[in-house]
Formats: C-alpha cells, structure tokens, sequence
C-alpha cells in the first residue's frame, strides 16, 4: 500500500487561509458557540461538585447539654477544627459556594451519659446552594463528663511599688476571697485555690477594678482558665490610695512654763521619739501642713530631765498613719555661769629642799565654768594653779600649768580655762 506524501507547504497554506479568509462567517460561529453555551449554562444548568476546605465547627445542642449536668471536656479548639466539605451545585452557583455559606455542627443532643463519643459531624449549605456530598472528617471523640460547680479560696497579691509620696491602705482593701468555678469534674476537681495579682506601679489613686484570677492545684501548678464554663474567674479589688507627707513634731511650742523652770535651771533640749509621722489625705490640705503639734505639757517648776507622754493634735481634713501618742524628752539642767579669777599665783609642786625654781610668768587668769551652784559659791581661795616639778633634774623646762578647784571631783565636773597654758620652769641646784 503506498501512502501520498504530505506536501508541508501545502498544508501551511490551508491553514493560514482557514483563520484569514472567511472572518464574518467566523465571527458568526463563535457568537453562536457562546450563545449555545449560555443556553445550556441557564437552562440545563449541569451540576458540578466543589471541595470546599476552611469550614469552621460547632456544637449543637451544648445548653441542653448543661441543663442535664453534662458538659464537654477538653480543649474546643482541638475538638472543634475545621473540616473540608464537598458539596454538590450547580454550575452557576459554583463560585458562591465558600466555607462562610456551609454550616458544619456536632450534635450533642443524643448524650445521656458521661464517656467518650464518636460524634458525626453534620453540615448543610445555605440558600440551597448545593447539598453536601461528603465530609472530611466525619465524625470527631467528644469527651463528655459531669458539670460541677466547686467554691474555691481566692488570695490577692501586690507588685511594684508606688510612687513616691502615695500611700495604699491595705486595713480598706476589699477583695472577693472566694469564687465559684464551673466545669467538667475531672478538671475542677484538680483546682485547689486562685490568686489575683495588682500591680501598684503608677498608681495613684483609688483602685476599683476587676482583675482575672490564676487559678493553681495543689502542686501550685497553673490551671488554664480554658476548662471553666460560663463566666471567667476574676476577683474585684477596691484599694484607696492616698497622698502621704511627713511632718516634724512641734514639741517647742507645746511647752508651758518654759519661763519658769525651778531657780537656776534652764531646758536645753525637747525632742520627740518619732520626729516626725505620716500623715494623709488630700494633696492641697497635705500642702499648708508643715508641722503637727502637741496638747500643751506643763514644765512648770521642772528642776531635772524627764520623759513624758505628748499626744499629737492631728489636723483636720488629713488621717495620722502613727502612734497619736508621741515620747518627748525634756533635758533640764542647772543653768551653767562662768566666773574669772584674775593673776592667780602660780605654784610649784614636787620641788626638792635644796632646789630653786623661777617661773617665766608668776601668776594667769583662771576662768571657771560651770552649773550655777558650783560656780556662784567659789571663791579665790578655793581656786589654786601649779606646775609639777617631781623628779626634774636642774634645768629649763617648758610645763603645763595644772588647775585645782576646790577638789579632784569639782575640777572635772567643772570647764576650766587659763589665760596662759604653760609656763617656762627654770631649775638651779642650790649650794
């Protein structure tokens, strides 16, 4: 059998003038083809089927569920994940089928009892879109297990701190101290107590606010909230801050009979045990206190140091943080006087029989200070000045000028001082 050769060129030639000749009949023909095409699309509308992945889940029926004291156990987000759905429609509607039109359900009103299922999942889509063909998965383990109810203490505990010149009074903290947490048995029976945190940092006002709750076993371990049903646990915290200012003590002017002290005494210092205490309240009151008094105490006739009790005068319009009851210490002494004893003689102790002593300057002033009944009955012979010269060899010697009043004990007690502090000693052997 002998087959023709293909002429190329010929062929080339065939088909070129196919697609240039003829062009309105060709145009005609494709008018036509989409005409035939949008008649079938419209009126034979073939079906088509889409796989449509993405589509969220729900459960069904979970309020009737907890109304027979059953509840779903675990993680929603494990158990609810997204399914892919393939759905039957017609062509036309093939680009309007997407996960938003596709309601895809776990029924739980069939569940009577607390154990594991292995639930269908159902789905339908909206506007009669198409009907569903498939789903992938079907069907998903539901754990379900009693709903209990447990009460549970609840602590509150501070971080941070305020910032300086605030107060927080913990005596007017109000909290919620216990809670009721709802769940599935086997979770909420592991929670054993929750806290609440606040954090004072930059506050300066009154705290009024809900805070969440941390919820812990008994191995302090933390709970995750997702396990509660219905209401997440919080704690309300009402904590009033304040603005605080220390101020000193005004003991002076609390003092009556200052002026009038037993004879010859004098107070030369009242202090009190604190110096100063916290007050608080509002800021611009805060700002026109710069002292805190005390109820006048009586010194009248005081002759020596004592402590008493002051009581503090708190100001209106602010609270006392400290002890209204203060201890002041009032130092009372004799009044201390000085008297001057001009050119004393100065003499000499310890000199040998046969020694000659000369003394550059033969006499200083003496000047005595010390309590009023010491001083004021001194006279000049209860006074004396001397150099000791024991056990010196002839020579010069440069020695302190040692003073005596009228004894050892009165020299200590009293405040001496010389006009001249030592004198040059010459010593000659006699012949």
């Amino acid at each position: 059998m002998n087959i023709p050769k293909i002429d190329k060129a010929k062929l080339l030639r065939g088909i070129k003038s196919f697609f240039t000749k003829n062009m309105a009949l060709k145009v005609i023909a494709f008018v036509f083809a989409m005409l035939l095409w949008g008649y079938v699309l419209t009126d034979q509308k073939p079906l088509r089927e889409k796989d449509v992945p993405n589509v969220a889940t729900s459960f069904d029926g979970e309020a009737e569920l907890i109304a027979q004291g059953y509840c779903i156990r675990g993680d929603r987000s494990e158990i609810l994940q997204d399914v892919t759905v393939k759905v039957r429609t017609q062509i036309t509607n093939y680009a309007y089928v997407t996960p938003s039109t596709i309601i895809a359900s776990i029924s739980l009103r069939n569940i009577s009892d607390a154990r594991e299922y292995d639930l269908p999942i159902q789905a339908t889509v909206t506007s009669s879109l198409g009907v569903v063909q498939s789903i992938t998965p079907a069907t998903v383990k539901v754990e379900i297990d009693q709903l209990v109810t447990k009460t549970i203490p609840i602590s509150t505990t501070f971080t941070g701190e305020l910032p300086e010149g605030y107060w927080a009074d913990m005596d007017a903290l109000s909290t919620t101290s216990r809670l009721d947490i709802t769940g599935a048995k086997t979770d909420i029976s592991t929670i054993t107590h929750g806290e609440c945190v606040v954090n004072l940092s930059q506050k300066t006002g009154t705290i009024y606010s809900t805070f969440d709750v941390t919820l812990y076993d008994k191995n302090n371990n933390v709970v995750s909230t997702d396990i509660v049903i219905g209401t997440l646990p919080t704690s309300t915290i009402r904590l009033p801050i304040y603005p605080i200012k220390s101020v000193p003590i005004d003991v002076e002017n609390s003092l009556v009979g200052s002026d009038n002290l037993a004879a010859n005494h004098e107070i030369i210092k009242s202090v009190a045990t604190p110096a100063t205490v916290r007050l608080v309240g509002d800021q611009a009151t805060l700002d026109k206190i710069d002292m805190i008094e005390l109820e006048p105490i009586d010194i009248n006739g005081l002759d020596v140091t004592m402590t008493v009790s002051g009581t503090l005068i708190v100001p209106e319009g602010v609270r006392l943080l400290d002890s209204a009851t203060v201890a002041i210490l009032l130092e009372v002494r004799e009044m201390v006087i000085s008297q001057t004893f001009e050119q004393l003689e100065i003499q000499v102790h310890g000199l040998e029989r046969n020694g000659k002593v000369s003394l550059s300057i033969p006499a200083a002033d003496l000047t005595v200070e010390g309590r009023y009944s010491l001083v004021s009955i001194l006279s000049r012979s209860d006074v004396q000045l001397f150099v000791d010269v024991t056990g010196l060899t002839p020579g010069v010697y440069k020695l302190p000028i040692s003073v005596l009043v009228r004894d050892e004990k009165a020299t200590i007690e009293l405040t001496t001082t010389l006009s001249v502090a030592e004198v040059t000693v010459t010593i000659d052997q006699s012949k």
